[in-house]
């Protein structure tokens, strides 16, 4: 039978190819305190932004029934692809520029997987059935009514916690108060709510408590992206190869001491000596954990630690990169568009459409009519009302008009326009108060 090497295999997965169980040891440090404060605020954040309001509009929210994505107390439809386009190219530019200057911080210090892991269901883990040396001693060994119930008392924790991540998730898509209502009604009341809310918790019950860093090493795309991100001037945590080999622990080796400690610490099984790999997270685990062995040898830290490839091989630094500052160039005039087009645009939304199968309709002796769909959309925080004008001699019915439009809501109607025989224009502007630009509906008439 072949063996994969372990060079080529991942490190969550046996030689048989079977998934491998991890038990990272907990280290205090530095960059431990550093994520375990951010970490807190991030869950503050994550779990109640969906609720945080702005002059009346959601903070964030991706209402997935009415079809719009509110941003920072602003509101597109999901019609509106030319803004979106551009508030995710926003986003893809942002974390490409922390990227390219510091590495995968974002992986291990704010993303909502390793927050939630590392920082809510772990320690309720280690809180109930011990570190992760018993824990996996006890794994190993025959299943007894103790560990039984320990393991029942986890689980049911996991799954309160679960079920109220999963429901602030959902507050992100669902007005709260649809929400809200879906949660206090009876299951047979609302079918197909009740599924999609039992498959929300299904799907994170399993990412947390047993995919957890799976899914950063097949699933999640930002760890393929890192390479095209990064450069050998990245700072990274990395092992000074230079002054940890040769590994031993006699006399006239190298600093590191091989006691495999950045490598029980490490939340997705890496050995940071290796190089950089594409499982890790950049947490700082390795560091911590290598740092306080260094102090109770009475050697200088850092021998894991923050470093680029030019630093570590001895190269000069530069001061300045060319890539971050690419990256905030390109960031910097995509978010000058997407203001720019934001604050520019009309209070109202316009679409007009002519009625299907019509042409003209010939309403008195000398009067005819173009009939036409009006759509209007309010998109700012305040009620609005729409008001037409025409040339003399032309007569507008719109059953929208001059009545109040409440903010970000749409409203739909008919527009005839009435003109005279013998009007000689193709086209007729309509005027729009309070907006220099109007609009020109293309008329049919009578040869």
């Amino acid at each position: 039978m072949s063996h994969t090497p372990d060079s080529l295999r991942a490190p969550t997965v046996d030689q048989s190819g079977r998934r491998r169980w991890l038990y990272p040891d907990r280290r205090s440090g530095r960059l431990s305190r550093i994520r375990g404060r951010l970490a807190l605020l991030l869950l503050v954040i994550y779990l109640v932004a969906p609720f945080v309001t702005i002059g009346g509009m959601p903070l964030i929210r991706f209402d997935a029934l009415q079809g719009i994505i509110y941003v920072l107390g602003q509101s597109f439809r999901f019609a509106d692809g030319s803004y979106l386009v551009f508030v995710f190219i926003t986003l893809f530019l942002l974390l490409a520029f922390v990227t390219s200057l510091w590495g995968r911080i974002w992986c291990g210090y704010a993303c909502p997987q390793t927050v939630f892991v590392e920082w809510v269901i772990r320690p309720i883990e280690e809180w109930v059935e011990g570190p992760a040396h018993r824990r996996k001693r006890q794994d190993a060994g025959p299943m007894t009514l103790g560990l039984f119930a320990r393991k029942a008392l986890k689980y049911v924790l996991f799954s309160f916690v679960i079920w109220l991540i999963s429901n602030a998730f959902l507050a992100y898509f669902i007005e709260p108060a649809t929400l809200w209502h879906w949660m206090r009604g009876s299951p047979a009341e609302h079918p197909w709510a009740f599924s999609f809310m039992t498959l929300t918790f299904a799907a994170l019950f399993l990412d947390l408590t047993w995919f957890r860093e799976q899914f950063c090493a097949f699933v999640c795309p930002y760890a393929r992206l890192q390479s095209v991100m990064i450069s050998s001037a990245t700072p990274t945590i990395a092992y000074d190869l230079a002054r940890g080999e040769p590994r031993g622990k006699r006399k006239g080796t190298g600093d590191c001491i091989d006691c495999q400690l950045c490598v029980r610490v490490c939340p997705t099984g890496i050995d940071i000596r290796h190089g950089l790999q594409l499982e890790c997270i950049q947490c700082g685990r390795c560091a911590d954990a290598c740092d306080g062995i260094m102090s109770n040898l009475g050697r200088p830290k850092g021998l894991v630690r923050m470093a680029s490839e030019r630093e570590l091989s001895g190269k000069r630094l530069h001061r300045f990169r060319v890539r971050p500052i690419i990256y905030l160039a390109l960031l910097l005039l995509n978010v000058g568009v997407v203001s720019y087009a934001v604050g520019t645009r009309d209070d109202l939304k316009l679409t007009v459409v002519r009625q299907p199968s019509t042409t003209y309709t010939q309403m008195r002796e000398n009067e005819y009519a173009n009939f036409f769909m009006l759509r209007v959309v309010n998109q700012s925080r305040d009620e609005k009302t729409l008001s037409l004008s025409v040339d003399p001699g032309v007569k507008l019915i719109c059953s929208v008009c001059d009545r109040p439009i409440a903010a970000n809501q749409e409203v739909q109607g008919n527009l005839v326009v009435l003109f005279p025989k013998g009007y000689n224009k193709t086209s007729i502007p309509i005027k729009r108060e309070g907006v220099d630009q109007g609009l020109e509906l293309p008329l049919l008439k009578p040869q």
